[in-house]
Order: structure tokens, then sequence, then C-alpha cells
């Protein structure tokens, strides 16, 4: 039977609390964008306590690839949005009294996943955009000419107006290429943009990538579009893309 009691029950197993060096180390339900749990941590202050996240959004940032730059532009404006700040690489919170205790958990650990997210989404901005500066410049330098545009707008099957990230067109046929890393954000968005793009004759679609995606990405992907590496685009014309 569905109850509240069972809702808890299934919430409490998430739920820890023990003592560390940083002080008490309290799991939340906010995750990182690795889906790993938000801890915190509780520090007795004089009479009053200092919650912070340990440098768990700096650390998640870091693992992802962002630069310390990104990392405490993102770790700033996250902590101001929630009402914290930084102190060093921490985001942290000051709080008057155990009354406060669980708002300065909640706004600490959804400052820190705020700002992990931030981050990380700026890194996978730039690995994309980089990826399609790159083929762009591949094709712009072709001697068959193709005619190539960013941010390329296309109409789906069900009404929706896309945004792809480069559009490369000879005559009569357009390809659509789309930048995908190896980011949940990434692949979601993309697949849903070349799912509703109907098969149209003359239509090509491609999942540009670098480097390694997974299994999984890569199947999920190949059922709306075609993959392709930059590696077989750049040194070439790339002519195979519109054939």
């Amino acid at each position: 039977m569905l109850d509240c009691e069972a809702v808890h029950a299934a919430m409490r197993r998430f739920e820890s609390c023990s003592r560390t060096q940083d002080g008490l180390r309290v799991s939340t339900h906010c995750l990182y964008p690795s889906f790993e749990q938000v801890f915190v941590f509780v520090v007795g202050v004089g009479d009053g306590f200092i919650v912070h996240d340990g440098g768990g959004a700096s650390k998640e940032a870091w693992v992802h690839g962002a630069e310390q730059r990104t990392i405490s532009a993102v770790s700033r404006a996250s902590a101001a949005a929630f009402g914290c700040e930084v102190v060093t690489d921490q985001i942290r919170l000051s709080v008057p009294s155990m009354e406060w205790i669980w708002s300065g958990v909640v706004a600490v650990a959804n400052a820190s996943s705020d700002a992990a997210r931030a981050a990380v989404g700026k890194v996978r901005m730039t690995k994309e955009e980089s990826l399609i500066h790159r083929a762009k410049a591949v094709f712009d330098a072709a001697a068959w000419r193709p005619e190539t545009r960013l941010e390329y707008k296309f109409t789906g099957k069900s009404g929706k107006v896309h945004t792809f990230d480069l559009a490369v067109q000879s005559g009569e046929k357009v390809a659509l290429v789309e930048a995908v890393v190896p980011h949940p954000n990434s692949i979601a968005s993309k697949y849903l943009a070349f799912s509703d793009t109907e098969a149209i004759t003359g239509v090509f679609k491609y999942a540009l990538y670098e480097g390694e995606l997974s299994t999984e990405d890569k199947s999920l992907l190949s059922n709306v579009a075609d993959l392709v590496n930059i590696r077989s685009i750049v040194g070439t014309d790339a002519r195979f893309i519109l054939q």
C-alpha cells in the first residue's frame, strides 16, 4: 500500500549524518551532474553554525574539465542566488541557531548543485562549439564550396522550430549537423531535435562527435541520425556529408 510513511521510508535510505574532520557530513536530496548526491557539512562556531559543501561543487566541475576561472565565476553566482558565499573553494552559509540548520543545509546543497551544473554546462557548450567551428572551417575551405550556416532554424514534424548547430548546403541538399559530447543534456537535447525531424529526401542528419561516446549513447543517436567523428572530416573535403 502506498502512503506517506512508505514514501518517507524509501527516502530515509538516502539520509545520513556522520562525523568527519570537515564537520558533520549530511546527505541531501540534491544531485550533481554526475547524479552523485550532494553532501554538506555542519560545523559549530560559537553560538551558531557554518554549513558548507566541502568544495563539492568545485571538485565536480574540475572532474568534468572546467577551468578554475569558470568554477570561481559560477560558484559565486550560484552562492549569491541562494544567499551563500564562497570562501576559498567552498560554498558556505553562516547559520545563527539550530532552528535554521535545515534552511542552511538546503540553501548550500542547492547552491552547490547549481554551481556544478552551470560549470559543467559551460564545458559542454565550449566543447560543442569547438567541434562545430572546426567542422565549419573544413567545409568553408572545401573546393566544392558548400554554403555553411551556424544556428540553422529547421521546423520539426511537431511544428517546433529547432536550432541546429550547423547546416551545410549545396544545391537542393542540406546536412543538419549537431555536435554531441558525453553529457546527458547534450545527448538528450540533440536526440530530441533529430527525432522531431522527418526523413525528407535531400535532408541529411549528422551527430558530430570527438573521442568516445558510450555504446548506449551511440545506439540511441544512431536511431535518429548518422554518427560522424570529427577525424573523418578533418583533412578531407567532407563532400560525403551530402551523398
